[in-house]
């Protein structure tokens, strides 16, 4: 009829499907790769805390620390207030809030509890 119109719907296939990508086109980073498989387990635990503090808070964990603030904390085998506020993005807040038990843990993961 008179009212009648065709539609298309194109859609786009990346031939470099291999490749990972997050939401925002920057490749995801596989920590994997980049820690020894001593530091990528305490990476592991650093992360199940995170979790566990963002559920409790009701708040994303990359509120609390970004994964590569996590990796730095592991690389940088942090186990002061001082080493964490060295990190790039953690500021008097965070610290606040968080210090206490991600130090715990990186203290106990790098045998000084003290």
């Amino acid at each position: 009829g008179a009212n009648s119109a065709w539609t298309f719907c194109i859609s786009y296939e990346d031939t470099n499907a291999s490749k990972k990508t997050n939401v925002v086109g920057k490749s995801k980073i596989d920590y994997r790769d980049l820690l020894s498989p001593e530091d990528f387990s305490v990476f592991v635990q650093l992360r199940t805390l995170r979790k566990t503090l963002a559920e409790k808070a009701g708040i994303p964990p990359f509120a609390i620390f970004s994964n590569e603030q996590l990796a730095e904390m592991v690389r940088r085998r942090v186990v002061s207030t001082k080493g964490l506020r060295d990190i790039d993005g953690i500021g008097d807040a965070r610290i606040e809030r968080y210090a206490e038990a991600f130090l715990a843990l990186l203290r106990k993961t790098s045998g000084d509890e003290a």
